[in-house]
């Protein structure tokens, strides 16, 4: 009697998982707006938790200075505030324990922006948390030990920026206010290099952003701004479809026949996101990028990152701007602790001076 009562639970339990994955899932994932979304901007994954963004060194970031853009929204048409944090150089430590009268920290830190010659990178961050996780916190390190300046960001419903629900025209809109904000710091300062630097989903949203700059700054009826002199993809997928397809919990599913149309189909259909990152950057082909991707990323498959590569080398030809692919052995997240990559960074960074120098001396 015990091993019969065993049996039926047993049988009942694989009935219920059976029925679950075959029907309740595929239905939910289907027409649930609210789950395909978080499948793309996992927001509510917040760690750590209870931070003080308003004190970057409480994070765990040396040389920091938190402030606020502020910006009418007309993708959500209503107030937007952004939570940035701007981090010095190794270089300009020195700085923060000398007095200078009448001036404050922040104020401080804004002239070091404005006159320095140090790159600056804008960064922009994945699905999840916040600017302060861990292995974002290790990467700005890893930027201080090179004496870049770090601006990062939180999107709108991240970290402490304003709660409103994100799309990708609101996260791209997002990008763009930081970046004319940095441009505006830097006018007058032609020395500064600027890099545009995404992870993950980032790499999305910086394709988008670099691919359309001169259209959003139309749409918002401002001047046109310049391009980066770099852009930096880590852990890039070519576009938002083929990596749900290719997401280790697609494996759980992909067996049914209906799961393109249950699973890919609100995707490619969506007006919220298309991330079709290789479709972008097909259309920048004077952009220096570099791509950094692992073959250990369990979250977005190597073969992703060579698929993108790819489509960008074909659309630049041979004349076409620096395009690099730099392969580590480490994870989605782990490239930030590659003993090689300062070198690599480096390394592309020459790669574009040099061409820089070769196209001045041929103009003159």
């Amino acid at each position: 009697m015990v091993i019969a009562a065993l049996l039926l639970t047993g049988a009942s339990l694989t009935a219920s998982v059976l029925v679950l994955q075959v029907a309740v899932i595929p239905l939910v994932f289907k027409y649930s707006k609210s789950v395909q979304r978080k499948i793309v901007f996992s927001n509510c994954i917040n760690y750590p938790k209870n931070l003080d963004f308003e004190s970057p060194s409480s994070c765990n970031v040396l040389g920091g200075r938190n402030c606020k853009i502020q910006f009418q929204s007309t993708v959500d048409d209503g107030p937007i505030k952004l939570g940035v944090w701007h981090i010095i150089p190794c270089s300009l430590f020195r700085e923060l324990f000398v007095i200078h009268d009448c001036l404050t920290l922040e104020q401080r830190l804004q002239n070091e922006l404005k006159k320095s010659h140090n790159t600056i990178v804008l960064y922009c961050h994945g699905n999840s948390n916040h600017r302060a996780s861990p292995h974002r916190l290790t990467l700005y390190k890893v930027f201080q030990s090179m004496n870049f300046h770090v601006i990062t960001f939180d999107y709108r419903g991240y970290g402490d920026s304003s709660s409103v629900r994100p799309t990708e025209k609101g996260v791209v809109e997002d990008a763009l206010q930081v970046y004319s904000w940095l441009m505006e710091c830097l006018q007058g300062n032609d020395k500064a290099t600027v890099i545009l630097w995404g992870h993950s989903l980032g790499t999305a949203i910086a394709a988008n952003l670099v691919s359309n700059l001169d259209e959003l700054c139309s749409n918002r009826g401002s001047a046109c701004l310049p391009l980066p002199k770099a852009l930096v993809l880590e852990a890039p997928f070519n576009n938002l479809v083929n990596e749900i397809e290719r997401h280790p919990f697609s494996k759980l599913v992909s067996w049914l026949p209906y799961y393109k149309d249950s699973f890919l189909k609100p995707f490619s259909s969506s007006s919220e996101y298309n991330f079709t990152t290789d479709q972008y950057l097909s259309t920048v082909t004077r952009l220096p990028v570099l791509i950094l991707h692992s073959k250990g990323d369990k979250i977005v498959p190597y073969d992703l990152a060579v698929k993108l590569y790819e489509c960008l080398k074909r659309s630049r030809g041979e004349n076409g701007a620096p395009l690099e692919f730099h392969v580590f052995d480490k994870g989605h997240n782990d490239i930030c602790e590659a003993p090689g990559l300062p070198q690599v960074i480096t390394k592309f960074m020459n790669t574009i001076k040099s061409r820089e120098a070769v196209e001045n001396n041929n103009a003159m």
